[in-house]
């Protein structure tokens, strides 16, 4: 029998090259060198891949990376970045200590409330390196918006901005044990990133344009008792913000583990993963994955559905992308197929639906 400790770890995710050569091409954007990168990710034999001619490849594209990998390349792109982004707006650039000491000062709070209150006191104190927040609460929903004070709004301020708020996203919901359900992510900037680099970092719906960045979540969460202890910290910090597979959940059950992989599969290009394939990755059989799902109310083909109907909605978002490009990366047959399932999905047609969001 396999332990139950195994079991509560998330599936490993995989990100493609071409995220990868997404990132690195900012750096180069910004004047960093990615060569020198991936030196410092101790990735240098991945250069011919990530840098060389094979990239023209549609298959060296879709090549991935592990895990960990992908951590390391992460963690390295974005300090390079956010060293450029500070240079642009004339301050110090935020480090890897004062992410520490963030999660250091949090930790000791009673409340999710209480932690977003110490964060933005924490912020004061450094100040334009963080974002400060203004929290707001209507109507059972939760608004909190993190005002920058950049001055530029280009594709290096835009991957910092996002990766702030996918790690107060993730940190948040790690001291209170349970993934935050977000109802909308804003960003006040246009789409400066490709679609499946954007998704992977923040698998959820971003509106943008925005007047400000902000997180949309039920305002429950707020009074959420801090259940984590000062003692877990050490561990969730050695590759926090970067790790984007560190569980959020004390006890995540099976359907959320897959539902996030399922996400992150989309994100990156690759076809969703069959039973058999599920099963490999979680070390358990496929009876016993369909037993599980289906003690927590839920299947394989629902999940599948829901990551497919998430994805569709971030994808719409992009209004570069034709109805087409969606369905084929979504691998619907065709677009037809795609059309028939957004109809049974939300009730109108995806140009409708676009239609409509982009008035909201």
């Amino acid at each position: 029998m396999t332990p139950k400790k195994h079991l509560s770890r998330p599936a490993p995710g995989r990100a493609s090259a071409a995220i990868a050569r997404d990132l690195l091409r900012l750096v180069r954007q910004h004047g960093g060198d990615p060569a020198r990168i991936l030196r410092e990710a101790e990735l240098s034999p991945l250069a011919p891949s990530l840098l060389g001619p094979s990239l023209r490849d549609p298959q060296a594209s879709r090549a991935p990376l592990s895990h960990a990998q992908f951590a390391r390349l992460y963690a390295h792109c974005t300090w390079a970045l956010d060293a450029a982004a500070a240079r642009q707006e004339g301050r110090e650039p935020l480090t890897k200590l004062g992410i520490d000491m963030l999660c250091h000062c949090v930790i000791t709070t009673r409340t999710m409330r209480d932690a977003i209150l110490r964060a933005d006191r924490f912020a004061l104190l450094l100040g334009p390196r963080l974002a400060r927040f203004d929290l707001m609460v209507e109507d059972g929903v939760a608004r909190l918006r993190m005002a920058t004070q950049r001055q530029h709004r280009n594709a290096c301020a835009y991957l910092s901005d996002l990766t702030g708020l996918a790690t107060y996203h993730r940190l948040f919901g790690w001291l209170i044990g349970e993934s935050i359900p977000l109802l909308r992510v804003e960003m006040r900037y246009a789409p400066l990133l490709g679609a499946t680099t954007t998704a992977w970092l923040m698998p959820h719906a971003i509106h943008h344009d925005a007047p400000e960045n902000a997180l949309h979540f039920p305002a429950a969460c707020l009074d959420r008792p801090v259940v984590r202890s000062p003692a877990e910290l050490e561990a969730f910090i050695a590759a926090f913000p970067f790790d984007l597979e560190q569980p959020q959940s004390k006890h995540m059950p099976l359907s959320e583990r897959i539902a996030r992989l399922l996400v992150t599969t989309l994100a990156s290009g690759e076809p969703l993963p069959t039973a058999a394939r599920l099963g490999q990755q979680l070390s358990i059989s496929i009876a016993t994955l369909k037993r599980r799902l289906a003690t927590e109310g839920t299947s394989l083909s629902l999940l599948k559905e829901q990551a497919r109907r998430e994805a569709a909605a971030r994808l719409l978002a992009d209004h570069r992308l034709s109805i087409t490009e969606i369905a084929q990366r979504l691998f619907f047959s065709d677009a037809g197929a795609f059309r028939r399932a957004f109809q049974r999905w939300h009730g109108r047609s995806p140009t409708r639906w676009r239609t409509v969001a982009r008035t909201l």
